[in-house]
């Protein structure tokens, strides 16, 4: 099932951006809320809950670099997407 759903994100990114789906790693989780990805901070619109540091997610909106006013991931260990803001 994991990796069907995976399958299905990376496809569904594919599709938004015309690139490979890439992973990146949560390097810093506080709170549910905050967190530091590829080096960029991002801060959840709502709570990503249960999102921890170590945990791999796909950018299905928005920018990994930290560009962008919001973003879309998808975590691959929960199988769950969360809106977070880009600072």
């Amino acid at each position: 099932m994991k990796k069907c759903l995976l399958a299905a994100a990376t496809a569904l990114a594919m599709t938004t951006t015309g690139n490979a789906a890439t992973t990146y790693e949560i390097k810093a989780a506080v709170n549910d809320e905050h967190f530091i990805i590829n080096d960029e901070k991002f801060q959840a619109t709502t709570y990503c809950l249960g999102w921890d540091e170590g945990d791999e997610v796909i950018f299905m909106d928005g920018g990994e670099n930290g560009m962008c006013m919001s973003a879309e991931l998808y975590n691959v260990d929960r199988e769950e997407t969360c809106r977070v803001w880009c600072e």
